[in-house]
């Protein structure tokens, strides 16, 4: 009894403290960065079990300068069961490296992903993990490549007052060709539900690589569209 109480809670605790200790093997750099995290993500539901996924970010080496991508997804979801969804669609990345102050590099992504969601609740506690693969291809570079990887992502959240809430996540990323370790990111922060449909985030955000670590203010939009009548839908079951 004690444990299925606190055991779910001590897992993610002990995941999470594990990944965010992982060393760090400098290569080239033992330099960290720091900038900010913007988010604007959620879905539209079109159906009772069918809904699009839509996700934007905007990455500064800075608070809002010095641009480092922009990334944008869609696809399509559906749900398996109250419990698990599963995921598929496309995404673009564009992004801009630096080897010094004035000369900088562009280039974009296209990516194609799947994954499959499974979602815990404890009381008021929610514990959620997520399984992707993507496909990810250069489409303007002078030496276009290809990489796939994998996706684990544990997330927990729990209510602090009626719209305030605890949220945190760590997610390891796993190369399947190459070198496997790729990144890991960790989250830390604060959500506010404004209403049944909008809710804001910020908090800490660590992006953690083999040669370097990213320490930045995460600000993120979640919303939650529903384009059909859910009184209609529950009639009709």
């Amino acid at each position: 009894m004690e444990f299925a109480k606190y055991g779910p809670r001590l897992l993610c605790c002990l995941f999470l403290t594990i990944s965010s200790l992982t060393p760090l093997h400098a290569q080239n750099s033992t330099e960290n960065e720091y900038g900010s995290w913007w988010m604007f993500c959620g879905t539209t539901k079109i159906h009772e079990a069918w809904g699009i996924p839509t996700v934007g970010i905007l990455r500064y080496h800075d608070l809002m300068d010095k641009y480092a991508f922009g990334f944008v997804s869609t696809g399509v979801s559906y749900k398996v069961s109250s419990a698990s969804s599963v995921e598929g669609g496309v995404a673009f990345l564009n992004s801009t490296t630096y080897s010094d102050l004035y000369d900088s590099k562009n280039s974009t992504q296209f990516w194609l992903y799947g994954s499959y969601t499974l979602k815990s609740n404890f009381k008021k506690d929610l514990i959620l993990q997520r399984f992707r693969l993507e496909n990810r291809r250069l489409i303007t570079h002078e030496d276009p490549k290809t990489n796939n990887r994998f996706r684990y992502r544990l997330q927990y959240s729990t209510p602090i007052s009626e719209n305030l809430y605890f949220k945190t996540y760590n997610e390891l990323f796993l190369n399947l060709n190459g070198d496997v370790f790729n990144q890991n990111r960790l989250f830390v922060g604060i959500g506010q539900k404004l209403n049944d449909h909008l809710k804001v985030e910020s908090g800490y955000f660590n992006r953690k690589f083999s040669d370097r670590q990213e320490h930045m203010i995460l600000f993120g939009m979640v919303f939650d569209i529903i384009t059909y009548r859910e009184d209609l839908a529950l009639l009709s079951n």
